[in-house]
């Protein structure tokens, strides 16, 4: 059969033309609407699984949540954890150090050290081992794990697996898209410091109600197994600490492109000059500056550190994100939370807000809150805490912040409001009521004087060891603020707060060479009264300087005179170092 060639039709031609010409028109009109809708419905999806991903982590935290966490690492991981052996953890050298770099301008980090703080002085460096993180049976692997903290490493004891420190968990540490329920790290915080284990736990949960941005805890039993040196064993009751970090960041702001910083140096936001090398050092930054995030952390700590009052004044808010920051105080004031930013150095992160190009301030590192932190005052002189001079009159961003009128007085109305909501007396009593109650079941897993250390913080009223329990501290703090609110009350200066190192060492080397010459003054009595017998030579032996003085200008003037000027010289010296040791600020 032969093919036919059918002629072509014009007419259909133009028909289906025209359709073409109607129907493009028509498709292209639906791929804009729906390529709209896809732009459209994609931020709400991705926010979905962001909002999703948080609600996981969620789950975590809350201060009625116990968890059973057990880490696995192996003994050769185990090992990379340890400090080098041999280690002198001498802390009486460490502070030597950290004090000559105050005096000398520098900041809290020692010279060839990975990071800052005491343990970096003590020649610490933590460093990741791999292991397997295990939560409520749910395996997580290959984790970093590391030890953490400064203070609460001293006591590292060489060869003590059974020792109960601190540890930071990086899910990316050896696999980079690791992570859990939308976390990157996590920290377990030993508390050893607080008998309680609530007061950081407390803090974060008195800054959130505040609507500061800030970390999520919970508490954990932690188990521990190193197969050949430890079988699965509790190894503590800890506290489980989000990390501050571009996730948190996100979750937060809903943004990480701001710089995020974790000062360690000595004074807040302290003007190192104009070049970026020193900020980086004293301001550690957690995430990548720009050039431009650069020059505006420099312009602010010009601002503060070499701005007149009047054009101070009239930046501020340019920089600052003033009432975030009045709140970020007032928490941190009420709490007497000392060794944290009101202390000038560290423990807090700084946030450059990129929306509004202003600075934000996030509470960390709380275990010495509630006036507990013990080398600035008494607790006494800390639950009277001046509200206005809250990190010393040396603080320069607090003076100058408080300086300013309408400053001060907004801030005076956040206390009051603070008072009578997140602080009011009934209503953290309840609060630390309910988070002991989720605790006190296992206490006792750290320690055989955990339980009565934990009873007496609990208590209603101070005993002769334990004069701080965190019910009696709120009750006189917020009696304390509140006089003062109403000017029946001055408060407490803890100038403390800012050490003046110089006059320390000054104190610390006097006092050194009076009971140097006390010591020769001891010897040169016993001798003189031997001279003369044995009696007086063991009653100046045993009651220096009284029986010297006696001796020397009553009974044997001859033999004793010089030394009984001697011990009369030096005794008004003791005394009067003693009433300048007890002038000194930070007593």
């Amino acid at each position: 059969m032969h093919s036919q060639i059918r002629p072509r039709n014009p007419s259909r031609k133009n028909v289906s033309a025209g359709a073409g010409n109607t129907l493009l028109p028509i498709m292209r009109r639906r791929i804009r609407w729906q390529w709209i809708a896809l732009m459209t419905a994609l931020p709400l999806l991705v926010g979905a699984q962001d909002s999703a991903t948080e609600h996981a982590s969620d789950s975590l935290f809350g201060l009625d949540r116990v968890m059973e966490v057990t880490l696995t690492i192996e003994p050769e991981e185990w090992a990379k954890l340890q400090p080098p052996e041999g280690l002198s953890m001498d802390v009486g050298e460490a502070f030597g150090e950290l004090i000559g770099d105050a005096m000398k301008g520098g900041h809290m980090r020692a010279e060839g050290a990975t990071r800052p703080g005491l343990a970096g002085y003590l020649g610490v460096n933590h460093q990741y081992g791999k292991a397997t993180f295990e939560i409520e049976g749910k395996q997580v692997s290959p984790i970093g794990l590391r030890y953490k903290g400064n203070g609460t490493f001293l006591e590292y004891k060489e060869g003590r697996i059974e020792q109960r420190l601190s540890f930071k968990i990086d899910f990316n540490e050896f696999q980079e898209d690791l992570s859990f329920r939308g976390l990157g790290k996590l920290n377990l915080n030993n508390n050893i410091t607080d008998p309680s284990y609530l007061r950081e736990a407390l803090s974060y949960e008195l800054f959130r109600e505040a609507g500061i941005p800030c970390s999520r805890v919970s508490f954990a039993r932690v188990n521990l197994r190193i197969p050949g040196l430890m079988d699965r064993q509790p190894h503590g009751l800890y506290s489980v600490v989000e990390q501050v970090d571009k996730r948190f960041l996100k979750h937060r702001y809903g943004s990480a492109k701001g710089l995020l910083l974790k000062p360690s140096t000595f004074g807040s936001f302290r003007y190192l000059g104009e070049s970026w090398e020193p900020y980086e050092i004293g301001f550690v930054p957690k995430t990548t500056p720009t050039e431009a995030q650069k020059e505006r952390v420099i312009a602010f700590a010009r601002l503060v550190g070499k701005t007149a009052d009047e054009d101070f004044a009239a930046e501020l808010e340019n920089y600052l994100d003033v009432d975030q920051f009045l709140r970020f105080l007032a928490v941190n004031t009420l709490l007497c939370n000392l060794d944290s930013f009101l202390g000038n150095t560290q423990n807090h992160y700084v946030y450059l807000e990129p929306e509004s190009d202003r600075f934000q301030f996030l509470p960390w590192d709380m275990d010495h809150s509630f006036g507990s932190f013990p080398l600035k005052g008494s607790p006494e002189s800390r639950r009277a805490l001046n509200i206005d001079h809250p990190g010393g009159r040396d603080h320069k961003l607090i003076e100058r912040v408080l300086a300013i009128p309408e400053h001060k007085e907004h801030y005076h109305a956040i206390l009051k409001e603070y008072l009578g909501t997140l602080f009011e007396v009934e209503k953290l009593h309840r609060q630390i009521d309910a988070a002991a109650q989720t605790v006190r079941p296992l206490v006792a897993i750290n320690g055989p004087k955990a339980t009565e250390r934990f009873d007496a913080i609990l208590a209603d009223e101070p005993v002769w060891w334990e004069k701080h329990p965190l019910k009696y501290f709120v009750s006189e703090r917020h009696a304390s603020v509140s006089d003062q609110l109403s000017g029946m009350a001055e408060g407490a200066d803890l100038e403390g707060a800012n050490l003046d190192f110089k006059a320390w060492i000054a104190l610390f080397i006097t006092g050194a060479v009076v009971i140097l010459m006390h010591f020769a003054g001891w010897i040169w009595g016993m001798v003189a009264g031997f001279r003369s017998g044995p009696l007086w030579g063991f009653l100046n032996l045993c009651f220096y300087p009284i029986c010297p003085l006696i001796y020397g200008f009553a009974i044997r003037r001859d033999l004793g005179r010089r030394a009984a000027l001697w011990a009369f010289f030096w005794t008004l010296a003791l005394v009067g170092v003693g009433l300048w040791a007890s002038a000194m600020p930070g007593k």
